[in-house]
């Protein structure tokens, strides 16, 4: 979540420097992050699945970066303002921790997506 406010903050600075002519589309952008949850039920006895989304309009991700952002210590921030260790972590806690899944969704100018999904245990 830190990711998308940071990605937000970073699309209206730009704004801000260039002015809004620069950025053709965007005379009314407003910085957005948002967190949907979802409990998903599969139709026989099989497991139960929590889907949390955390979704920006920020600039995006471009697939060079998209390529590295799960590797330790990668990171896009300037030098002192990010370790690089976050998504890294995430994605283990993730994947290895609970056996659950992570996936990026982006496009180009208009933002990010990631949605990770977690087996619910009884």
């Amino acid at each position: 979540m830190t990711n998308a406010f940071y990605a937000v903050d970073e699309k209206k600075k730009i704004q801000t420097l260039q002015g809004v002519e620069a950025l053709e589309g965007f005379e009314n952008y407003e910085p957005t992050v948002s967190v949907s949850t979802q409990l998903v039920i599969a139709p026989s006895e099989g497991p139960r699945w929590v889907h949390i989304s955390v979704k920006d309009n920020g600039n995006g991700i471009s697939q060079n970066v998209l390529d590295k952002i799960f590797q330790p210590f990668f990171t896009t921030k300037p030098t002192g303002q990010g370790t690089g260790l976050g998504l890294s972590m995430s994605y283990d806690i993730i994947t290895k921790g609970h056996g659950g899944k992570i996936q990026v969704v982006t496009e180009d100018g208009k933002g990010a997506e990631f949605i990770i999904q977690m087996p619910v245990y009884s």
